[in-house]
Formats: C-alpha cells, structure tokens, sequence
C-alpha cells in the first residue's frame, strides 16, 4: 500500500470517510479492511462515519464490499440515524434505498424516520409505509419550541448567564449569602462602574418581566460556579447557565445537584432530558437552529426564564456580592 499510516491511525483521522478519500477507502478494502468492523475509538462503523460525512459514493462503496445497512454503534445509533441527525439528505436517499430501516427505534425509543419527522427531511419519510402518525399536540409543542429558539436569533451577549427557576429573587440573594435590604436595584447606565469599584466579585441578579430569575457576570463565571448553583438550587429550585454565544454546553443545577452538562452536539442517550429533544441537542445539521439558540432556549424551558437584549442592557439589577469557600468541590 501506498501509505505507512496503519489502519486503527487512519480510520479516525479527520475526513477519512469522507468522498475524497474514496482511493485510499478502496485501497484499504482491497488489502482486507473489513467493511463492517467496528471502529474502536469512533464507537461506530465505517458506514456511520461516511453517513455523518454524507459521503455517498463512500456508503456504497461499503455497501457493495459487504457492509450491513442498519449496524448500531454503541449508543444504539444507525447510519441512517447519523445521515438524518446530520442533515445529509443524499446520505438519507441512498441508505433507505439499500434498504436501511426508517422506523427502527434507535435511541430513547426514537427511530431515524421519527427525528426526520421534525426537521426538512420530512418529506423523505412522511409517505413512506409504517409512517408514525405525530399528534397535534406534539406538533405544536415542538414549533413553539422552534419559535422560542429562533426568538433569541440576535442575541449577542459573551458573558455567563444563569437563568433560574421556581425561586424568588430575594430568595436567589439570601442563598447566596447576602441580605437582599442591602442589595437594592441598580440603574442599567451605573452598573459597571459600581461593579468595577466593589472589592467584592459581584453577581448581577434580575427578574425579567415574565418570571424566573437571571444571574450574570460580564468577567467571570459564577453564574456557572458549582458553589453558586448548588447554594441557589438547595431548598428547591432549578439552574441552568451557560456561555450561549461561544459555549456549546449548558449546566443544569436542581435541588443542590448537577443533573446535567450536555452539549449541544453530542449524541443524546436513553437518559436524556426530554428537554433536550425538544431544544435540538443532537442535531448536527438536520435543523438550521445554531447553538447559541438550542443553549438559550434549553435555559428557558427548564427554567420558565426569558430574557431580551432590550432587558438585558436596561433594566435595573442588584448587585450582589459573592463569597465561595475554597471547599475543593466545583469550578
């Protein structure tokens, strides 16, 4: 063969099943790769990684050389699971025609013709016999969803937040140790001199006009601080903060625990938060939401806690300070 690359090095390598490696692909099966194995590191087949790649002339390469067309990897995942979640519509055609399973629950007991249902893929699967029937109801939860999402489009705010769920404002500052007398609201236009002028590190705290409340920081991230989410999620309550615009994760906080940290692109599992199906996670390209609005929209349905960037740079907001103790536990 013309490379020194061994197999298990080659295989996860960026773009190796993508169609412009397809010489080296055939060269590799020629010499007795096996079509169907299983990809240690990948956690999946070959056939897996060109779905995601929609790299069809790969897929039926594979096919042809002996590959099966419905394999699970080891999240329970088929190559047509990975094409939908990917949005590779090519990738779709070509494996339902090789005859790869649209209604085989996969995940959470969702098939790859259910997620397409609920995405610009739909009419690949809507006719196709077998189609679930998807109620009104569920229709309608999911475009609220969508609208939702797709609400927080021009945020454009760099800083931790935190939006937090069934606990009182004055309740959040009493949590976090300071007398909530002593921390009075703050005009929007004073906020960061104030801040800049406190030897404390302060916690912006508000309650937007339709409930919840938010905690920020401009530099710095307590908002996500296992210290500060455990303290205002003990005694009832729920927190889930994030980076939305350059972070892909979101931490989810209820009654004093960490019940979560997913990210937006990972694959979901059986345990996942139903949350998280609704807000996108998963999705790799199926869905033309980006990340930042899965992460702001998953914060809000959790938390009941919607913010705009009109609140967000003029409303008034209490300054609170917060001390951690160094208890070896979290961020």
């Amino acid at each position: 063969m013309g490379t020194t690359v061994s197999d298990n090095e080659w295989v996860g390598g960026a773009g190796a099943w993508s169609d412009t490696n397809l010489a080296e692909i055939q060269e590799r099966l020629a010499d007795g790769f096996d079509p169907g194995q299983r990809l240690f590191w990948l956690r999946s087949t070959p056939l897996h990684q060109a779905a995601q790649e929609g790299a069809v002339k790969v897929i039926e390469l594979l096919l042809a050389s002996g590959a099966e067309v419905d394999p699970a990897d080891s999240y329970g995942a088929t190559p047509l699971w990975e094409a939908v979640r990917h949005g590779q519509d090519d990738a779709v055609r070509l494996l339902l025609a090789a005859g790869a399973d649209p209604w085989r629950p996969c995940i959470a007991g969702r098939s790859p013709g259910l997620q397409a249902l609920f995405t610009e893929l739909a009419d690949l699967f809507a006719h196709l016999p077998g189609a679930p029937r998807v109620s009104p109801r569920l229709r309608e939860l999911q475009e609220t969803v969508d609208e939702m999402m797709f609400s927080y489009e021009d945020y454009n705010e760099g800083f931790c937040i935190a939006f937090v769920g069934e606990v009182a404002e004055d309740e959040v500052i009493r949590r976090l140790g300071a007398d909530p007398g002593l921390c009075p609201p703050v005009e929007a236009g004073a906020l960061w001199e104030a801040e800049h002028a406190s030897p404390a590190e302060l916690l912006r705290v508000a309650s937007p006009p339709g409930g919840g409340v938010v905690l920020i920081q401009t530099e710095g991230v307590l908002p996500v601080h296992d210290g500060v989410a455990r303290r205002v999620t003990t005694g009832g309550g729920v927190l889930a903060g994030a980076f939305p615009l350059a972070g892909t994760s979101v931490d989810i906080w209820r009654d004093g625990f960490s019940i979560a940290r997913p990210s937006v692109h990972e694959q979901l599992s059986d345990d996942s938060l139903f949350e998280l199906w609704m807000c996108r996670f998963g999705d790799c390209g199926a869905h033309p939401s980006v990340s930042m609005e899965r992460i702001l929209a998953l914060m809000t349905l959790l938390t009941a806690t919607y913010v705009t960037e009109e609140w967000l740079w003029s409303a008034p907001m209490r300054l609170v300070p917060v001390e951690l103790r160094s208890d070896g536990q979290g961020r």
